[in-house]
């Protein structure tokens, strides 16, 4: 009886001690997430996702004298990756770990 007494507790303690909750994929620790400088880790965005250029103020008269104003890549939000399944989803389908 003790014998299988020690056995039970071994086991319990065993299973106490070997859980392991599934932690979530965060953007924050992905390899692809960018932040500001003086901006939240909030409103990271993720660089494996870049926004399509719109035709902004400074970059319409490129055909003009054919210099590039808006040279810096933007990026999409990670929010807005992590809204869409065709980005990276809910459940982190790019995720890289860093």
């Amino acid at each position: 009886m003790y014998l299988m007494n020690c056995i039970l507790l071994f086991m319990l303690f065993t299973e106490i001690f070997s859980y392991n909750p599934i932690k979530p994929k965060l953007c924050r620790d992905c390899k692809f997430f960018t932040k500001g400088f003086l901006t939240s880790t909030k409103f990271g965005k993720c660089s494996l996702f870049p926004t399509e250029a719109d035709e902004d103020e400074d970059n319409k008269y490129f055909l003009v004298d054919g210099i590039n104003r808006n040279n810096k890549p933007e990026y999409t939000f990670c929010s807005i990756a992590r809204k869409y399944e065709k980005r990276c989803g809910p459940e982190g389908k790019f995720y890289e770990k860093k």
